[in-house]
């Protein structure tokens, strides 16, 4: 495998289509085989590959992509990281690496983050994932930052969170959990961070929130935010490396500070809902997401720009789109194309009407605009690039056992070519949508024209 990070060079746009706000066929597809690469018939240049059989493979319900705000892929992408859940008796779970050219399965990682999506790969190193290692070990508390070798399976300390936890007199029985939208600014140097378990805050674990760099051990202390939920009020790092954000749930608004823990300014955005830190074309932080009612406006994919305050719609109810469609995703992840985006829509699994709403029901000739598909955009420009149907249904229906495991949990390469995506595939006939509670979810590369396998 190659040391380094370098990718080919390509142009994201290149063989998309902009097909507008025009309504697309979603036409019948039969589930792939594992392996096989099929072309979606209702956006011609894009091919979809099954990189799962989780049933086979694993004797486990679900393999998908940890999250969004996860960078499943290293940096050149030659492997992923994918979290397989629900086995069953006999069966494997855990985080299953696999080769990012070939799709075959690798191997399990022996890591155990605090949450399922909390693992880090590095922008300079592709055999180096870093992750907080938090647990009880024959009475002890562990609360270390580790780095492993995916290739090897060595594993390095790279700091001790508990002498930091006792100098600040918090509890040390409680975990060190990163901060939503978990994302490690500059190239795994800063963290948002909470630590030491409060129970009972409104209901919910509390952790005290501070920022950490990596490369200087410094710890900021964030005394002005409120103990309570982990991932509701943790700083995250921006991804310019500058400072941190914070989501201030109870105000409806997201707060900037530097590198010294100072309040930079309060943004009217609303982090309460799905969204992803990224930046744009000129390097400025921002937040992309989802907004219903929000403090500016509602849509399905809105930017707000820490460094300005400014925030913008590139789909939403001023852009004549809608009111934002259910469960809606978004990830950056396409890091060496700073303001691309890709963003997978629940919706209806019955597509939309020529009004732009959503069907409630099945109907003869179904099609889409927004719900069930899976879009790039530009922050910069506005363009988006409808790209693909993802057919996953059981996230829609609230299903009891696949209803979290089968949102679409967008995650693009680096390169933003290929897309990961995860589906119970209960679409296949969108005429006749088949909404099983128990069915199992899978995941899929979503290829771009751009992306010419080798």
């Amino acid at each position: 495998m190659s040391a380094t990070c370098a990718t080919p060079s390509v142009t994201l746009t290149s063989g998309l289509v902009d097909y507008g706000k025009n309504l697309r066929p979603f036409s019948y597809l039969a589930k792939p085989a594992k392996g096989t690469r099929v072309q979606d018939p209702d956006f011609p240049g894009t091919h979809i590959v099954r990189v799962t059989d989780a049933l086979a493979d694993f004797k486990a319900n679900v393999a998908m992509p940890a999250y969004p705000t996860t960078q499943g892929w290293n940096c050149n992408e030659s492997r992923f990281v994918l979290y397989v859940t629900g086995a069953q008796s006999g069966g494997k779970q855990g985080w299953a690496m696999f080769d990012g050219k070939t799709y075959a399965f690798i191997k399990f990682l022996p890591i155990n983050p605090p949450d399922i999506e909390q693992f880090y790969w590095s922008h300079s190193d592709p055999t180096k994932l870093v992750y907080i290692d938090n647990r009880e070990n024959g009475g002890q508390i562990i609360m270390k930052m580790m780095e492993i070798n995916v290739e090897t399976g060595v594993q390095t300390v790279l700091h001790d969170f508990m002498p930091d936890v006792k100098a600040q007199g918090w509890p040390t029985t409680g975990p060190v959990r990163a901060g939503y939208p978990f994302y490690s600014g500059g190239d795994l140097e800063l963290w948002g961070l909470g630590a030491g378990g409060i129970p009972n805050v409104s209901g919910q674990l509390g952790l005290n929130a501070f920022g950490f760099n990596a490369k200087t051990g410094k710890v900021t202390r964030y005394s002005g935010i409120p103990v309570a939920q982990a991932r509701g009020t943790t700083p995250f790092p921006l991804k310019s490396g500058k400072g941190w954000a914070w989501p201030d749930w109870a105000n409806h608004t997201t707060v900037v500070f530097d590198l010294n823990g100072n309040i930079v300014r309060t943004v009217q955005f609303d982090a309460i809902e799905h969204l992803d830190s990224s930046v744009n074309a000129k390097g400025e932080d921002l937040l992309v997401g989802t907004q219903y009612d929000g403090p500016s406006g509602s849509g399905n994919l809105m930017v707000a720009n820490l460094a300005t305050g400014a925030v913008s719609t590139v789909i939403g109810t001023s852009k004549g789109d809608g009111y934002p469609r259910t469960s809606t995703l978004i990830s950056s992840g396409a890091w060496k194309v700073p303001g691309w985006v890709a963003m997978g829509v629940t919706g209806s699994p019955y597509g939309s009407t020529a009004d732009n709403g959503s069907n409630n029901a099945p109907v003869a000739n179904p099609q889409t605009y927004i719900d069930q598909e899976i879009s790039i955009a530009n922050v910069d420009t506005g363009v988006v690039f409808r790209v693909a149907h993802h057919r996953s249904t059981g996230h829609y229906s609230n299903a009891p056992v696949n209803n979290y495991w089968a949102q679409t949990n967008v995650t693009p390469s680096p390169s933003g070519t290929r897309i990961l995506v995860q589906s119970d595939w209960g679409n296949a006939n969108p005429k006749s949508p088949v909404i099983n509670p128990n069915a199992p979810v899978d995941t899929y590369v979503i290829e771009l024209p751009a992306y010419k396998p080798n």
